[in-house]
């Protein structure tokens, strides 16, 4: 729902930014999007943990403890997940 809002959004005000008659930006309307996108770009590189590899109860632990982002990827957890003989994976806590 909020990407079609945000859709409904930039489909309304475009026009109205790029027409000669309004506020006749033209081609420069693609630094009203630029500036946000830049700034969501290094929120995200800063803040946002690599969760690659990682189990849910691993990305879970570590939310729990408040892991800072930048641990994420040398964090030892402390849960895992085991398959015993093609049965459904088993917690195990590791040592």
């Amino acid at each position: 729902m909020s990407n079609t809002a945000a859709a409904c959004l930039v489909g309304q005000i475009v026009p109205i930014l790029i027409n000669s008659g309004n506020a006749n930006l033209g081609a420069k309307v693609a630094f009203v999007f630029f500036d946000p996108s830049l700034l969501f770009s290094v929120y995200l590189y800063l803040c946002f943990p690599e969760m690659k590899g990682r189990s849910y109860l691993e990305l879970e632990e570590m939310f729990q403890k408040n892991v800072p982002t930048k641990d994420f990827t040398s964090y030892s957890c402390v849960v895992g997940l085991v398959d015993v003989d093609g049965e459904k994976p088993v917690v195990v806590l590791r040592d």
